[in-house]
C-alpha cells in the first residue's frame, strides 16, 4: 500500500506536470501577478490550516478519520505546497 503522503505528492507532481508549458514559461510577470499568486497561496494555506484543525479536533475527541478525510487533508497539503511554489516562481520573476 502506498503511504498517503507519497500518493498525494505523486498526484500533485502529476498535476503540475500536466500544466501547459506556457504557464511555466510566462515571459513577464507583473507585481499584480505576484500579488494574486501570493493571495492564492495565502488562501490555500488558510484552507489547509482550517482542515488540519478540524482533523486534529476529531482525533482529540476520540474519533478516527476515515480514508477520505485523510486523503482530503493530504490533497490540501499538496495544493498548499503547489500554490506556494507557484507564487514563489511568479514573484521571483518580477
Amino acid at each position: 500500500m502506498v503511504p498517503i503522503r507519497t500518493g498525494a505528492a505523486a498526484a500533485g507532481a502529476a498535476m503540475l506536470l500536466a500544466l501547459p508549458a506556457a504557464a511555466h514559461a510566462a515571459p513577464t510577470a507583473t507585481p499584480v501577478d505576484c500579488a494574486k499568486a501570493q493571495a492564492a497561496a495565502a488562501e490555500t494555506e488558510k484552507d489547509y490550516d482550517a482542515m488540519k484543525r478540524e482533523y486534529l479536533a476529531l482525533i482529540a475527541d476520540g474519533g478516527h478519520p476515515d480514508a477520505s478525510q485523510r486523503q482530503a487533508l493530504a490533497d490540501a497539503d499538496v495544493q498548499r505546497s503547489a500554490t506556494a511554489a507557484e507564487a514563489e516562481r511568479i514573484c521571483d520573476s518580477v
